[in-house]
């Protein structure tokens, strides 16, 4: 590795940690006296889980904030290599601006390998406990009772109804421990909506991947004639799982990348909207590359603005970039969870916008910036 491409790399590194140190204290701060104002004058809250509630919420801030970050720290590191003619002696060395670049894109990736991984496994976990957190401050008598109630629907639930494909399931009452369904009726249709069997069973039990019907009738329906068959045993193929059967609704921010995909097609597959899930999905997959979309669009950007006013008009328009970046990808988000745009598209869109400014910008930047 070159002793040049390690410098750049270095600095975009302390860069990106002092940043981030900011943002860090920043967030301490502001949540930190929000929480307070919430549960300070709560009896039974101590400062210790005060503490551990600003760092379970810490990760979601984190992921949200680093395209933010890494474009602020690009803007920093890129204003400080030309205020110091560092950036001239560079270039006229010959080393071109796109090799420049290369560090700063090494950085950015591997910023978003690491908010890859938060999103998928840390992120949910610490917002699943951060919310668990907040119901037993606000209330902890129910809270507990919350949970008893939460373990009861667990083990049963009555009259249990559930679409699969082009079947809808009826059970009087689903246990979901011993993956037992009594009083079953099983509708399966066409896919022009026709009714085409109707199965009655006294109880169904899961083996494997398989339903066994006990001690029920079959009913098949065509168009000449309709036939009623008993059976003692029938073994049938669904999609069913502990969550379906208790009907879990678990929010898309508690979620990883698997469990949304999963979840969406569930949703999908029995009739439910699943939109807030395939946007949550593609967000999360979207997110690391708006981080490196933000370098690559202040990079070109911070060599512009040191010749038009220095270190702290940059320091100005990164926040404001940032900030616009901020609002943009809400943006989009808020139009694919009003089915505004198409959830692939909400999420794309914006990372779209700002690589065609970034690319843009660079194309038109040679020729401009002197050595």
């Amino acid at each position: 590795m070159p002793i040049l491409f390690r410098y750049l790399l270095q600095l975009f590194v302390q860069g990106f940690l002092k940043v981030l140190g900011i943002f860090v204290a920043l967030f301490f701060m502001l949540d930190g006296a929000e929480q307070i104002r919430r549960f300070g004058g709560q009896d039974h809250v101590q400062w210790q889980d005060l503490v551990e509630l600003i760092a379970l919420r810490m990760p979601l801030f984190f992921v949200q904030f680093l395209p933010a970050i890494a474009l602020l720290t690009t803007l920093f590191v890129v204003t400080r290599l030309t205020r110091l003619n560092e950036l001239t002696v560079i270039r006229a060395g010959g080393v071109s601006l796109m090799r420049i670049l290369i560090p700063f894109i090494l950085g950015g990736m591997i910023v978003s390998g690491t908010q890859v991984i938060l999103l998928d496994q840390v992120v949910p976990r610490t917002n699943a406990l951060a919310k668990q957190m907040e119901r037993h401050f606000s209330s902890p008598q129910n809270d507990s009772r919350q949970g008893e109630l939460t373990s009861k629907a667990q083990e049963l639930r009555n009259n249990l109804w559930i679409r699969d494909r082009g079947r809808i399931l009826h059970a009087r009452q689903a246990y979901s421990g011993e993956g037992l369904l009594l009083d079953v009726t099983l509708f399966q249709f066409t896919p022009g909506h026709d009714l085409t069997e109707r199965l009655d069973a006294r109880k169904a039990v899961r083996q494997g991947d398989q339903w066994i019907l006990h001690d029920g009738q079959r009913h098949t329906f065509n168009p000449k004639e309709t036939q009623s068959t008993p059976f003692k045993e029938h073994a049938i193929r669904m999609h069913l799982n502990d969550e379906q059967l208790i009907r879990v609704t678990p929010q898309p921010s508690e979620l990883s990348l698997q469990a949304l995909w999963q979840h969406a097609n569930r949703l999908v597959r029995e009739g439910y909207d699943a939109t807030p899930y395939w946007v949550t999905l593609y967000r999360k997959m979207a997110d690391p590359i708006t981080t490196l979309a933000a370098i690559l669009l202040a990079f070109p950007f911070a060599l512009r603005l040191h010749r038009m006013g220095g270190t702290f008009r940059s320091m100005i328009a990164g926040f404001v970039t940032g900030f616009v970046m901020f609002v943009v990808v809400d943006l989009f988000t808020a139009l694919g969870l009003g089915e505004r745009l198409p959830p692939l598209l909400s999420a794309a869109a914006p990372v779209l916008f700002f690589i065609s400014i970034g690319i843009f910008l660079l194309l038109h930047l040679e020729e401009d910036v002197p050595i």
